[in-house]
């Protein structure tokens, strides 16, 4: 899509956006704020990191702020039996996000910063390995998709309120797949990780040949059930972790504490 115009709002916190870290100190942040904002300390407030995650939710939104509001208002409320899992390879592409319980859902967020360029790609990665897939864009332009989206995908739009917050509308519900590529589930995990969930061998093995021994074992039911219980044991603690402590988070570092699972009481 064309460029965007940008209000000085939106410009300033795409500045700060970038030069953010979550492990910046606070006396650190206070001052990268100001300087970049031309702000008073005293309009900043008792906390540099509230200020900087409300200015860059309201006015820069992204991917990563597409990300937080949709895992408030959609995942976090989910059982506590589901695992979800951000940014995971598939194939040549990476989910922005994913969630499996009885069954497995990919997310791929498309906001108005964004092209549809890969999507395509993307989607056809997706629907080989999930039993559900979603498209996240905006509310003037989820019914804009691309021809090539298939009528089995999903579709979420979101809209921004006046006080910065998100309101997220489930536009059509995505099918069910009945077909998935059982050898690229198995390749998106490691090897070692194949071995251990269908108890093979892994010594003077490739990852290829291990996969295959699967497909000749298995069938594709059984490795889609695999697959998922795979998925779930191996980020549950991060999820866990971030679904415990979201209330102590600020939106623009949930993703970096779901990966370091760090209390939020030492970084901040």
């Amino acid at each position: 899509m064309g460029k965007l115009l940008q209000s000085e709002d939106q410009r300033d916190a795409k500045l700060l956006f970038e030069a953010y870290s979550t492990t910046l100190s606070e006396t650190r942040l206070k001052s990268l704020v100001s300087d970049m904002l031309g702000l008073g300390l005293e309009d900043i407030g008792d906390s540099a990191r509230s200020f900087a995650n409300r200015f860059i939710l309201a006015n820069y939104p992204n991917e990563t702020t597409i990300k937080a509001n949709f895992i408030n208002k959609v995942l976090l409320p989910l059982s506590e039996t589901t695992v979800s899992i951000f940014e995971l390879p598939i194939g040549k592409s990476r989910v922005d996000i994913c969630k499996v319980n009885g069954h497995s859902a990919a997310y791929e967020i498309k906001t108005d910063l964004d092209s549809f360029y890969r999507l395509e790609s993307q989607l056809a990665d997706y629907f080989d390995v999930f039993e559900t897939v979603y498209v996240i864009t905006s509310e003037k332009r989820w019914d804009e998709l691309p021809d090539y989206v298939p009528a089995e995908c999903g579709i979420y739009s979101y809209r921004q309120r006046k006080d910065g917050t998100y309101a997220f509308s489930c536009r059509r519900k995505a099918t069910k797949a009945t077909k998935l590529d059982a050898q690229k589930q198995l390749l998106t995990m490691s090897k070692k990780d194949i071995c251990e969930t269908f108890d093979l061998p892994s010594s003077g093995q490739s990852k290829g040949s291990v996969a295959e021994q699967c497909l000749q074992l298995y069938s594709s039911q059984q490795i889609n059930r695999a697959f998922k219980n795979y998925l779930k044991r191996r980020y549950r603690s991060n999820w866990h972790h971030l679904k415990q402590n979201s209330a102590l988070l600020y939106e623009i570092d949930y993703e970096w504490f779901y990966r370091s699972e760090l209390d939020p009481e030492i970084v901040y």
